[in-house]
């Protein structure tokens, strides 16, 4: 079953395990079998910037492959419901190969959007690219497997 879009955080914290301060999503936009676009909204208050670099605040690479992370768990998790099997199963990240184009900074709002490319059997491969202002700043492809949670 989809949810009904623009999906909020309550939503999206039905579907995947992180937390604050480690929850990279703040809404759905679109979501289909295929396709999932979602919005991070950067603020100079989040904590990551008490000590990544506090006097020219950048948001951390490796922050912005886990938003594409988690809006591919949502992705693959949307058609679960409570009856299903796999409802203990999670999709752990296994490679990446994103690469980063332009600094994010506070302020700025992510459009991340990422495709399937290919899953088959208990792996997966998305294609995530994220937006600021419709300029890309980051980029790639991220390898899933399933693990039982």
């Amino acid at each position: 079953m989809i949810k009904t879009l623009p999906m909020s955080i309550e939503e999206i914290m039905q579907l995947i395990p992180q937390r604050y301060p480690m929850l990279m999503l703040d809404k759905v936009i679109e979501l289909n079998e295929e396709k999932i676009i979602a919005i991070k909204n950067i603020s100079g208050n989040d904590p990551i910037f008490i000590g990544h670099f506090p006097n020219f605040k950048i948001y951390p690479g490796v922050l912005l492959t886990e938003s594409i992370a988690q809006a591919s768990i949502i992705l693959f998790n949307q058609f679960k419901n409570s009856n299903d099997s796999e409802t203990n199963k999670t999709p752990v990240l296994y490679h990446t190969n994103i690469k980063f184009k332009k600094v994010v900074v506070p302020g700025d709002q992510l459009f991340i959007h990422v495709n399937l490319r290919k899953k088959v059997l208990e792996s997966a491969i998305v294609d995530g690219t994220i937006y600021v202002n419709d300029e890309i700043v980051a980029s790639g492809s991220l390898t899933f497997t399933i693990k039982q949670m």
